[in-house]
């Protein structure tokens, strides 16, 4: 392998790393260590008898510290302790509750029912909200560069280190920020009536939007295309590579990547609404093959 083709595979593991937010080892008061093992007070609460056993998790995802009400996930209710991978939705009752805990970051949320969510999607920092209400909570799990996005049919949340809370019903979203600050993108481009970053104090809402599920889905396939051929011309497998540096082409491949993934998470919750099961079934196909899609590297050619 030569120098250059070295230099981009390099560019192009950078490029994918920042892009996709990948999780890092939190360091400091939400080491490791305090996110493994729950606070003394979920720890009190795991003991309980209707608490499930506490098996090490295999990968990232989210951990049950409390559960108020019927919370339930694949027609099982779920019990305090619970490991949940990200692979799963949600179904929160009417007056029902659970508060979570991202098992390798320490990042704590909650949501409110009634309500569908998939939270940890995939094991990330990612949640995808259907409808119902979320809190989250600010200075924890909190690294350099690391941001949650919160996906829903109506728009994007993302941020460092906030406090909001978001109310999703068929008005649209409502996000108000308690502390910190978060950006909200609505997937109808159109100017939107505030200001971004949205700030402590202020709230921003979008209304329901008209693109339909399907819609969605081709703009998350749209991109994802587009994220892969950019990936193609940082190695320069595709003609126009040489046309510019290859700082520029890894720079554009991030930009890329970053729409990608917004698109995707944000057509996923989408596809959860879909009331016909053949139809959601085969969305879902297509969002998955579009995730594959973007977060492929290609191979540097000897």
């Amino acid at each position: 392998m030569g120098l250059e083709h070295r230099v981009a595979w390099f560019a192009l593991g950078v490029a994918c790393v920042s892009a996709c937010n990948k999780r890092e080892a939190p360091t400091g008061p939400g080491s490791a260590a305090s996110a493994a093992a729950p606070s003394a007070a979920a720890a009190e609460r795991a003991s309980e008898p209707d608490a499930a056993p506490h098996e090490p998790p295999t990968k990232a995802g989210c951990r049950a510290l409390a559960v108020t009400g019927v919370v339930m996930v694949d027609g099982t209710p779920l019990a305090i302790s619970s490991f949940l991978d990200g692979e799963h939705w949600l179904e929160l009752a009417a007056g029902s509750s659970i508060d979570l805990r991202h098992t390798e970051t320490s990042r704590e949320f909650k949501l409110i029912g009634p309500g569908h969510a998939l939270p940890c999607r995939d094991g990330s920092e990612q949640i995808l909200l259907a409808d119902g209400k979320l809190s989250t909570a600010a200075n924890l799990g909190v690294r350099p560069g690391a941001e949650v996005l919160i996906a829903t049919p109506q728009g994007l949340v993302h941020y460092g280190d906030a406090a909001l809370d978001l109310e999703l019903d068929r008005n649209g979203l409502r996000v108000r920020v308690k502390q910190g600050e978060a950006w909200v993108e609505p997937q109808e481009r159109s100017k939107p009536h505030f200001e971004n970053p949205v700030r402590s104090g202020a709230e921003a809402r979008l209304p329901r939007a008209s693109a339909t599920v399907a819609s969605l889905v081709d703009a998350c396939r749209s991109a994802a295309l587009a994220a892969e051929s950019s990936a193609q011309r940082v190695v320069g497998h595709e003609s126009g590579g040489g046309s510019s540096s290859l700082g520029s082409r890894a720079a554009v491949h991030m930009r890329e990547r970053s729409k990608a993934r917004s698109a995707c998470a944000s057509a996923a919750a989408a596809v959860f609404t879909e009331p016909d099961p053949a139809t959601r079934q085969r969305l879902s196909a297509a969002v998955a093959h579009a995730d594959a899609l973007w977060q492929s590297v290609p191979r540097v050619r000897p």
